[in-house]
């Protein structure tokens, strides 16, 4: 009696599965369909994702990431910076005719992968690219389950924006990048505001004046450049996007904070792999 029970649960689940696979068969097609009617124009991304990424100052410093490593070689602070989740965002939407997402693809002891996949419904062109963080502390023991969901989400969040800046070609995007950058770096004449507004936004995270000058290498405020506004503010994005913490950020060596508490240890999850690690999975694809 029990195994034609059984017999007919299988061919139910087969055919519900069969169905959900013709449907989404059919939502790619129909997609597919309208992307060759309606074809983009190079010129109209251009025009439409520059207008977005320089639209105001707030977009443009949410575009660009940026973390500070210390270089053991060399004796002194490296900057990796780079195109942020917001911009890769930015740019699937004005590219259009495609299809983006992320999900975590496996949960292991020490760490969670998340993968990003981006299709390119008009050029047939699918892109995926796989990011893993690491879900122990420095004390090897494993976060709690908010805190794997949470570095969960920010893997996914830089898997994503690996895959949709692999899938759109560098060639289209990269000047666009530039001219976030240049409207987060400003000029001379806006210099010295740039600098009052990035220290006060670091003092909400209880990063003091003293802490930026001396991860920048600076003597005082006024030694502060254009190009260290851009690293500010990227920094700024990338602690707000869950790339790296306040602690990790500002520490003397570049790795989380061991003596912050239980507080400081728990923020240690969003922090990217150190550079000898898996860091090739935090930055921004390359060429």
């Amino acid at each position: 009696m029990n195994a034609p029970e059984e017999g007919r649960e299988v061919a139910s689940m087969s055919v519900e599965q069969g169905t959900v696979a013709l449907l989404n068969k059919s939502e790619i097609e129909s997609q597919v369909d309208t992307a060759h009617k309606y074809p983009r124009s190079i010129k109209r991304f251009l025009d439409e994702a520059s207008q977005m990424v320089t639209l105001n100052e707030s977009i443009a410093q949410q575009c660009v990431y940026a973390l500070l490593r210390w270089d053991g070689k060399k004796q002194q602070n490296s900057v990796i910076e780079g195109p942020s989740a917001r911009f890769a965002e930015i740019v699937a939407s004005a590219w259009g005719n495609c299809r983006a997402g992320a999900r975590v693809v496996s949960e292991g002891q020490e760490f969670v992968t998340s993968q990003g996949v981006f299709h390119d419904l008009e050029r047939n062109v699918a892109i995926t690219f796989e990011v893993q963080r690491r879900i122990t502390g420095s004390n090897g023991a494993r976060y709690k389950a908010d805190m794997i969901g949470v570095t969960a989400n920010a893997a996914s969040s830089i898997a994503l924006r690996n895959a949709i800046l692999k899938g759109v070609p560098k060639a289209f995007w990269e000047s666009l990048y530039q001219k976030a950058r240049a409207v987060v770096a400003g000029d001379l004449k806006t210099l010295s505001v740039k600098r009052a507004e990035a220290i006060k936004q670091f003092a909400l995270f209880g990063v003091s004046e003293a802490q930026i000058l001396e991860k920048l290498g600076r003597q005082g405020v006024a030694d502060v450049t254009v190009d260290d506004l851009v690293v500010l503010f990227g920094l700024l994005t990338a602690i707000k996007d869950g790339d790296t913490t306040p602690e990790q950020a500002f520490s003397a060596d570049g790795e989380a904070s061991t003596s912050g508490g239980p507080k400081a240890k728990a923020k240690d999850k969003d922090a990217p792999p150190p550079a000898s690690s898996h860091s090739a999975a935090t930055q921004p694809p390359s060429d």
